[in-house]
């Protein structure tokens, strides 16, 4: 006969610790606030939007334990909260860049690579809400639908992508319809701006998409000492200089990347949609200067031969050889970093699209507030052991297949499991279940 042994199970629930974590994450920003009761609620809305996994008050309030009866009372504080005229956005704007500073001082980067990036939030429903705009939307992706115009806000970030924890420099949500409102190229010179300001000792090498490939935006940087990597999209005509006549000759910028020779051949790792692919890329450069502002600049060509497409940037980091080449097409493609990021932060993450609060300066403490629930979630990645993290990938619904990805989604739902369960508990203490005798 089998003998079964009788074992203590000891059941820990760590939703302590996770809130001592949360504290300290947040300290940056919670030392701002006029007094301690704002700086509890504060936390108290960042565990709910992590809890909850949605940016609606009732649903914060939900996933918050509380001793009332009722969660109306917890709705009440989060809705004074976002309110109160002690302080404003930016207030939580200055916490969240002194978060930044405090995570570059902790990793001691060489120099920083930033991410700039504009992003519209869709509200399609929306009529009556102050400023609400018309932007134009194409993700989540529409299969096979183009591009759409919808009503919505948009937004701009600037994160350092080179830490092994995301760092906000610069984010604002802003209206096309309000009187603050200048130009986006505006919001991207702030973003320029607030960035040098707050790392005036490192050197700053800012990254960026197509919308950025403006002149004004390069001399903008070019002003501060700093550097770029921008992807072109304008064909716009250049001077190449010619070494043999010893002239600066006009060409467009097209017409020159097609007759660049690839100075060198390396295999590239892609990623997408889980599926990884090692492409062989060519790479070409050359100095180039713009007309209208006489500023010299490279183009570096990276050419897929599987597709036969060309990538080309900007920069005005000078590639004198090929690990120049290639330290620049590394910070460049860094930027992918600060998409996931928003896809975290708007999709089966934290649904920062659903925004349910009336007012612009609402939305944004509220927009400042789910940027800090998603960078708490890579804070707790980096800083609790890795048995720690792997437990609550586990609880957060890891198959433990060879297929699995060890991503920020179900670790944000780990967690999230961990305080929804210590605010069950404490209901229950508070309201039993009513048993019939």
């Amino acid at each position: 006969m089998s003998t079964r042994r009788q074992t203590e199970t000891r059941i820990f629930l760590p939703a302590a610790e996770l809130h001592y974590s949360l504290r300290e994450f947040l300290s940056p920003l919670t030392e701002l606030l006029p007094d301690r009761r704002l700086r509890r609620i504060a936390e108290m809305i960042t565990r709910g939007l992590v809890t909850s996994q949605s940016p609606l008050v009732t649903q914060i309030a939900r996933g918050i334990s509380h001793p009332d009866e009722t969660i109306w009372p917890t709705c009440q504080r989060a809705y004074r909260f976002l309110r109160n005229p002690r302080f404003s956005s930016r207030t939580l704007l200055k916490g969240l860049y002194r978060l930044a500073q405090r995570t570059v001082a902790e990793q001691h980067p060489d120099y920083l690579v930033v991410a700039v990036d504009p992003v519209n939030f869709e509200k399609p429903y929306t009529h009556t809400l102050e400023g609400v705009s018309r932007v134009m939307k194409d993700t989540p992706p529409c299969l096979g639908h183009p591009k759409r115009i919808t009503r919505g806000y948009p937004a701009i970030t600037a994160t350092i992508v080179n830490l092994t924890q995301p760092a906000t420099t610069y984010a604002n949500w802003f209206s096309y319809e309000t009187a603050d409102f200048v130009s986006q190229n505006r919001e991207i010179e702030k973003a320029l701006r607030i960035t040098h300001t707050l790392f005036p000792s490192y050197k700053v090498r800012f990254v960026g998409d197509a919308g950025l490939d403006d002149q004004k935006i390069f001399a903008s940087v070019a002003r501060r000492n700093g550097e770029f990597v921008i992807r072109a999209c304008h064909d716009r005509e250049i001077e190449v200089y010619n070494a043999r006549c010893q002239r600066w000759e006009r060409i467009k910028l097209f017409e020159l990347v097609a007759t660049l020779p690839w100075e060198f051949e390396q295999k590239v790792v892609f990623t997408h949609a889980r599926q990884r692919r090692r492409v062989r890329v060519g790479f070409g450069w050359a100095q180039i200067r713009l007309l209208e502002t006489d500023q010299i600049l490279w183009v570096l060509v990276a050419h897929r031969f599987d597709d036969a497409s060309d990538l080309i940037l900007l920069t005005n980091v000078p590639l004198r050889r090929s690990s120049d080449v290639r330290q620049v097409y590394a910070d460049w493609r860094r930027r992918g970093k600060i998409e996931h990021g928003y896809r975290f932060e708007q999709e089966e993450g934290l649904d920062v699209e659903d925004l349910r609060v009336t007012t612009l300066e609402r939305m944004r403490r509220l927009f400042v507030l789910v940027l800090l629930a998603a960078q708490f979630v890579c804070y707790i990645e980096r800083t609790w052991s890795s048995a720690a993290v792997q437990w609550f990938r586990r609880l957060g619904g890891k198959l433990g297949l060879k297929s699995d990805l060890n991503g920020l989604y179900v670790l944000l739902r780990g967690i999230s499991a961990v305080w929804q369960a210590a605010a069950t508990l404490q209901f229950m203490l508070t309201t039993p279940f009513p048993v019939e005798t």
